[in-house]
Parts: structure tokens; sequence; C-alpha cells
């Protein structure tokens, strides 16, 4: 059956068929055999307006990987690793931001879209708030910035890759790190004296056992306190460049709107850190 502009049946979030994908000319262009994952992403809305108005429908191009990994829960603006639901069990897709395809809407109502893999409401929310945070990531100032990238740390990794190493080890139950930075106030502190106030809230997942998130976040939170205090107190006691206030863990579910609206999301994107090479695929 023929969609009409009106009737339009596609929604965000949907997959394209191997039908829709073919009629669509987005199949492998180099001719690989791997499944192709296809996402719609326009808004219901601009899929609902006639072709007249909204010619085209956003997909966006990926793949299917083993499971969730640091790119889970919108962490990351460049990818996404997002959980759909099946008959079969969980499917982990991983999506690009660079890999976004407009199609014509007259393409999408030649088929329907595939009915045995959907977001359930949290996917889907995880989805939109991902597409825009590509928009809308929190800034920081440069000196705050460059103060994160500066301490000299004892190994081979990083003050920024130990922070990277807390995140992973708490997997998907943490869904990342708000910071509360001189209470909001966006300030370029030059003089090494003039030391940046910083709380960081480590927010966890409430959906899925919550009281293992709870301790993953609250080991999480011990290790950032650790952390920071290795790279900017001095052995005097007396923070430098960066005072670490408090780290605390949170539910997603008891944060209130007033405390998210004096919080940043911080991402390790941010700090325009290597790129991170991006799971191996599996068979559908």
């Amino acid at each position: 059956m023929v969609d009409t502009a009106r009737n339009l049946s596609w929604r965000q979030g949907d997959i394209l068929s191997d039908e829709a994908v073919a009629i669509c000319g987005l199949g492998s262009a180099d001719g690989s055999s791997e499944p192709v994952y296809a996402v719609v992403i326009s808004h219901d809305c601009d899929l609902a307006a006639s072709e007249s108005k909204e010619p085209n429908a956003e997909v966006i191009m990926g793949k299917r990987v083993r499971k969730l990994g640091r790119d889970s829960f919108a962490k990351t603006a460049r990818r996404l690793q997002i959980e759909y639901q099946s008959a079969d069990g969980l499917v982990v897709l991983e999506l690009s931001a660079t890999e976004k395809i407009p199609v014509p809407k007259a393409s999408l109502s030649k088929c329907a879209p595939r009915r045995d893999i959907a977001l359930d409401k949290q996917g889907h929310n995880i989805l939109q708030k991902w597409l825009a945070a590509r928009y809308r990531r929190a800034a920081f100032p440069e000196a705050f910035e460059a103060r994160l990238r500066s301490p000299q740390m004892s190994g081979k990794e990083t003050f920024l890759d130990r922070i990277e190493s807390i995140l992973e080890a708490g997997g998907d139950h943490i869904r990342g790190l708000l910071f509360d930075l001189d209470e909001g106030e966006d300030v370029e502190r030059v003089a090494p004296a003039d030391t940046y106030q910083l709380g960081i809230v480590v927010l966890y997942n409430s959906l899925r056992d919550e009281p293992a998130a709870a301790a993953v976040a609250s080991n999480a939170a011990e290790e950032l306190e650790r952390l920071f205090a290795e790279a900017f107190e001095s052995q005097a006691g007396e923070w430098q460049g960066i005072c670490l206030t408090y780290c605390d863990p949170m539910s997603d579910n008891a944060i209130t709107v007033a405390q998210s609206e004096n919080f940043k999301e911080w991402r390790l994107e941010h700090m325009s850190l290597k790129d991170y090479p991006p799971q191996s695929t599996i068979s559908r």
C-alpha cells in the first residue's frame, strides 16, 4: 500500500526495510554484504508535512554492534550506540552523526518501515537527545579546558584518559557527567591563582538495575575525587587551577528541572580527543 502525504506511516526512529533501502538507493557503496541499517531521524511533524513543504526525509546510516559502549545514552555527539527492541532480544545499533542522508518522501511512501525492530520510549528519548546535542553542546571557558589538559600524571595515561577509563568502567550504568562550573558564570580565569570552582554530578541510569547503577556511580564519583585531588591539589592541601567542591552520584529520575538548568553536560569530545574506533559489526 502506498502512503499518502497526509498518512505517511513512518515515524522518527523507524528502520528502513530491505525494500525501502533498495528503493531509496541506500545500499552499501562498496558492495559490502554487511546488512544496512538506515534509521529515519526526521521529526514526526516533518514526516507528516506535505511533500510541497517537506519534500525529503532524513535518515542516518548505522551498523549493528555487540553491546552498548562509551557512546551510549548520547554521551558523545559524534556517535550513538542505542538499543532497539525485537522479538529475539535487544539489537544494538551504532549511528554516526556524519552519515545523514536526505531521501525523497515519495520513495519512502512506496514502502513501510520494519515492524520487527523498534525503539521503546526511553530509546526514542535518547535518540532525540543525541540529535539535538550535535547543535547544542555546552561550551566551557577555554581557560578551564586548557587546565583540564594540563596535569602531568604518572604513567602513560593523561588526565583525560583517566576520566575516560572511569566512565568506561561504569558502562551503560552511567549516563554522563554534569558540571557545575562557577555556579554558571562563564569566566576566563587567566592567573594561576584564580581557581575555577567545579562541582560534578555522576548521573546514573535508574531504569535498569538501579541499585547496581547507584553503586557503580558512587564508585566512579570516589575515583573522580581522587583523580582531581591528584591532578590539582598541592601537597599542602591547596587546590591549584581547579577546585573540586563536590562530586556526587545522582539518579536520572531524581534530578530536578531547576538543577538541570544549572548544570552543563560535559563530554570528552569537548576536549578534541582522538577519535575512538567504532566496534566491529556483527551480522543480523
